[in-house]
């Protein structure tokens, strides 16, 4: 099973298919783009320090905006008895 080390790196921007890493899961610093890792498991990039077996997924979500407006309405409340006769429908 992978170990998701997300956080015990450093990375730049990546490009498509590739990922500068800038500090490895063993703390050894690279300069940008000297240290590539790739989105293939079958192929990960190997640390040259630690040797450890790295690759990269990206995570994409797409938000639509909601410019509906609350209404000013009150929300209406159900009475004493509606409850207890809502109640009266539950299986026990």
């Amino acid at each position: 099973m992978d170990k998701d080390v997300t956080g015990l790196v450093d990375y730049e921007n990546n490009d498509d298919e590739s990922l500068p890493i800038t500090k490895c899961v063993c703390g050894r610093q690279f300069t940008p783009w000297d240290f590539i890792i790739s989105i293939y498991r079958d192929h990960p990039d190997r640390c040259i320090e630690c040797g450890a077996k790295l690759y990269f997924q990206l995570g994409i979500r797409v938000y639509q905006v909601d410019e509906t407006q609350v209404s000013d309405k009150p929300i209406p409340q159900a009475s004493l008895d509606d409850i207890i006769e809502f109640l009266s429908y539950l299986p026990l």
